[in-house]
């Protein structure tokens, strides 16, 4: 072999639907990558194939026999309560993990990927790739930087109706709580920015003539930092189109960031502000690039020995986190 050709990383994508589906294409673009996919259902395989810039090197139907071929790193993005026996597999055959958030659908089963990731030198990320968001990036610089002072409180707003009409199964209606679940994701970034949770509350309700109509389909809870900061968090299944919100405020400023527009708001303590739109590109477009830079970021930690981005340690947070709220809604 040519000493100067760069070995591809075998990635294989095990679930094929919309999240699967959405990372097999941009995957496919890649030419570090060689693409493997898996899933039970033969309409979903030769749809993702259809999809794809570049061919599969090959398909399966049944995940022992996808994994026995020596993957270098599992995608897992089957429903939740797959999570566990999938990811447990790959890492008992020696293969890495990336696995789409919520790491798991239980907090216990969970541990069980974390801690044989551990005991195994596996690398394991979670896919929050919210982090890798411009703007959310772009509020962490400034505060940071000190412009908003010390942070005492915030507020994260989802509503997302179209996740139930995207959705290529019954999962989030069948379940209880997938709601609450699902949007971890806020969660995430904002341990990412406050810290670790002290005390939670929240309520729950099921509300509203929608057509879908999971249980809950309203959630809010209040969060109280370590560092003794307030925040809300509000999600739905009711909003349509979607809204994602995320205000941060400190002593000196305000900060507040419309994921959907990209528009970051900039308040000061004096009562001036500025207002500047960061992202012009579609929607859709910024989405797929925040998954482009999960891939980088994926390939190459594990290719350099380095420490994943969001850790199956912050999976566990955030998802015992959303399970407390569950535990104590009214």
């Amino acid at each position: 072999m040519n000493s100067n050709m760069k070995m591809k990383t075998r990635v294989l994508v095990v679930g094929l639907g919309s999240i699967g589906q959405r990372h097999s294409r941009l995957l496919s673009e890649r030419n570090d990558v060689d693409l493997y996919l898996c899933d039970t259902k033969e309409e979903l395989r030769q749809q993702t194939i259809a999809s794809l810039v570049n061919p599969p090197m090959a398909n399966y139907s049944v995940f022992s026999d996808a994994v026995i071929a020596k993957p270098d790193i599992v995608f897992v993005c089957v429903p939740n309560h797959l999570h566990v026996p999938i990811a447990l597999e790959a890492i008992e055959n020696g293969v890495d993990v990336f696995i789409e958030k919520p790491i798991s659908d239980s907090l216990e089963e969970a541990k069980k990927i974390v801690n044989a990731a551990e005991s195994s030198g596996r690398f394991l990320q979670v896919g929050y790739m919210l982090r890798y968001d411009e703007g959310l990036n772009s509020l962490k610089k400034i505060i940071d930087n000190g412009e908003i002072g010390n942070l005492v409180g915030g507020r994260a707003m989802i509503g997302t109706y179209v996740t139930l009409v995207n959705a290529k199964g019954t999962d989030r209606i069948d379940k209880p709580n997938s709601l609450i679940v699902d949007y971890t994701h806020e969660l995430d970034f904002i341990r990412w920015f406050f810290g670790d949770v002290e005390k939670i509350s929240a309520m729950s309700s099921r509300i509203g003539e929608m057509e879908l109509k999971p249980n809950p389909n309203i959630f809010q809870m209040n969060l109280k930092l370590n560092t003794g900061a307030l925040v809300q968090v509000h999600m739905d299944y009711i909003q349509f189109p979607q809204r994602r919100i995320f205000e941060v405020y400190g002593d000196k400023g305000t900060l507040s960031y419309d994921f959907m527009t990209g528009e970051i708001c900039h308040f000061t303590f004096q009562r001036e502000y500025h207002c500047v739109n960061k992202n012009v590109t579609p929607v859709t477009e910024r989405w797929n690039d925040l998954f482009r830079k999960e891939h980088d970021s994926i390939l190459s930690s594990r290719l350099n020995g380095q420490p994943p981005f969001v850790s199956g340690t912050d999976g566990l947070r955030s998802l015992e986190i959303a399970e407390h709220a569950i535990s104590v809604a009214i």
